[in-house]
């Protein structure tokens, strides 16, 4: 029997919408991801959402991406290849990367729905304590 936490988890990282998935403790913890972030790279979030005005590139799983728009808690980036949004929710910060070619829209609005069920899912704690990989 699958409980709720990791079906809800399941979900997320095993979507179409994104080839790499990210759930990031406010720690700098990995607490769910299907494609592992390297050494540094959640502490270079964290610091990068402390002064976001001035945010200008971020390096994800060895990768790196110029930040373009930002609104809010919530940054979009790209490179060559790939697309990346990162949002930054009242227990975690959320990442999704997806195929450049794809269109944004979409991604966003899932995402957006993604983290508004995160903090509002009664199981899930300010820095999660449980690993979740798919």
């Amino acid at each position: 029997m699958i409980e709720r936490k990791d079906k809800f988890y399941r979900e997320f990282l095993e979507n179409n919408l994104f080839y790499a998935s990210f759930v990031i403790g406010y720690d700098g913890s990995s607490i769910a991801y299907n494609k592992s972030p390297q050494i540094g790279e959640s502490d270079a979030i964290i610091k990068g959402f402390k002064n976001i005005k001035k945010w200008k590139i971020i390096k994800i799983i060895g990768e790196e991406f110029l930040i373009y728009n930002i609104d809010n808690n919530k940054v979009y980036a790209q490179n060559e290849k790939h697309g990346c949004i990162l949002i930054k929710t009242n227990k975690a910060y959320i990442i999704g990367i997806y195929p450049k070619k794809q269109e944004v829209s979409p991604r966003s609005v899932y995402l957006e729905k993604f983290c508004k069920q995160y903090d509002e899912e009664d199981i899930i704690k300010i820095n999660e304590k449980e690993k979740f990989v798919f």
